[in-house]
């Protein structure tokens, strides 16, 4: 049975016009295709189309699942619809990407001259430009300057002892420099995905005055955190346990390092617009210590699985393996401990099961016409095969090895 919001085609509402005159005439009407009936009701059709898309569109904008990321203007007024629901809840505009920063080691050739800044150099293995940050005296054989890239984002991003090569040959320095350390590593422009992923997360998790939520919301508001999860201390009456996961692009695995750590445990404490200590409640416990260590933000720890595809055939374990290993990386990703109250409760995905993995393996072999006899799934480094494992506090997990019928890939 059609509903009444069903998205119809211009010829369908066209045969709905003549239709209604037909039964107002009481009637049917001999209609010619270029008769004037014909062709009144096809640009009315035409109008009728154009207008319910827009009002569809505009009934889409109330929502954050479904509003608009990109700019429009609309009346003079330019407006990104997504981003207007981000401000107007306090998620506020999304990240810009940073720049990568770091210090490159230069050998002098002639002493007591000035390296300018604004001196480019490009890197062989990103093919960005990077810019002196600031004038240096020469003084030593070998000075370390502060560099930094001319383009925002991780694209950007060098490792120690990699090198860089002077745009221009200069007469004082040698035109080769190396990446002595890293000042800043860069991150890109905050996705869609990401973006509409925090807007609707802090749509359903207002703040209540020192509630879990409240903890998300505050540690999510530190660049480069993935996610937060906050747990009450059962060991202690007024303990809150945050644990953070960073952005896969940043952090290996998505353990955070210390200073990330302390970053969140200072977004939990101190208002940002007053730098007071008002946002967690006074009785509340994350730095025990009591010197801004903040020992209760951890880092979330990773459960890395081992899966075997027993009994392949039908198709190259090679081909199979290329294709069954990304939707199986996805699968673990998606796996993260259940937070009550922040969890979907309809929805958990603190369970890691076999028949899950098995289900994932499964569709892809149906799309390749291939079979296979079983699929076992090991914690690394444990014989035991698991059916299921449930993520406890501050785990995530994510596929180790991947073996296709005894053979690694």
């Amino acid at each position: 049975m059609a509903q009444p919001y069903d998205n119809k085609s211009i010829e369908e509402i066209k045969t709905l016009i003549i239709s209604g005159l037909q039964q107002e005439f009481n009637n049917r009407l001999r209609i010619l295709p270029k008769s004037f009936i014909a062709i009144l009701a096809n640009i009315l059709a035409g109008v009728f189309v154009i207008l319910y898309k827009q009002i569809g569109w505009l009934f889409l904008q109330i929502f954050p699942e479904t509003a608009y990321w990109n700019e429009i203007n609309v009346l003079g007024v330019r407006v990104r619809p997504l981003v207007k629901w981000g401000v107007l809840i306090g998620v506020g505009e999304p990240r810009r990407g940073t720049q990568w920063q770091g210090v490159i080691s230069v050998n002098v050739t002639r002493m007591n001259t000035f390296l300018d800044s604004g001196a480019q150099l490009k890197s062989d293995i990103t093919g960005k430009i990077y810019l002196v940050s600031e004038t240096k005296t020469l003084e030593n054989e070998t000075e370390l300057i502060p560099v930094v890239c001319a383009e925002s984002g991780s694209a950007g991003n060098l490792k120690q002892e990699e090198t860089l090569n002077f745009v221009n040959p200069l007469g004082n320095v040698s035109k080769v420099a190396m990446v002595d350390s890293i000042t800043k590593n860069a991150i890109d422009n905050e996705t869609e995905a990401d973006y509409r992923f925090r807007v609707i997360s802090r749509w359903r998790m207002q703040p209540q005055g020192g509630a879990s939520a409240d903890y998300r919301i505050w540690g999510m508001e530190v660049p480069g955190v993935l996610n937060i999860y906050p747990y009450k201390d059962t060991d202690s009456p007024s303990g809150v346990f945050i644990y953070v996961s960073g952005l896969p692009a940043l952090y290996n695995d998505r353990i955070p390092s210390s200073e990330l750590l302390i970053e969140v445990g200072k977004s939990c404490v101190f208002d940002p617009a007053t730098g007071k200590a008002k946002r967690k409640p006074l009785t509340a416990i994350i730095d025990p210590a009591g010197d801004e260590t903040y020992l209760n933000v951890k880092p979330v720890s990773i459960i890395i699985f081992d899966v075997y595809i027993e009994g392949l055939s039908g198709i190259p374990a090679l081909d199979f393996s290329l294709s069954v290993k990304t939707p199986i990386e996805e699968y673990f990703l998606g796996r993260e401990p259940y937070n009550r109250g922040l969890s979907d409760d309809n929805n958990r995905t603190d369970q890691v099961t076999r028949n899950n993995v098995l289900s994932v393996a499964d569709q892809v072999a149906i799309s390749l016409k291939a079979e296979f006899d079983n699929v076992i799934m090991r914690e690394s480094g444990n014989i035991t095969p698991y059916h299921s494992y449930n993520l406890g506090m501050g785990q995530l997990c994510k596929l180790g090895k991947l073996y296709i019928n005894g053979v690694e890939f």
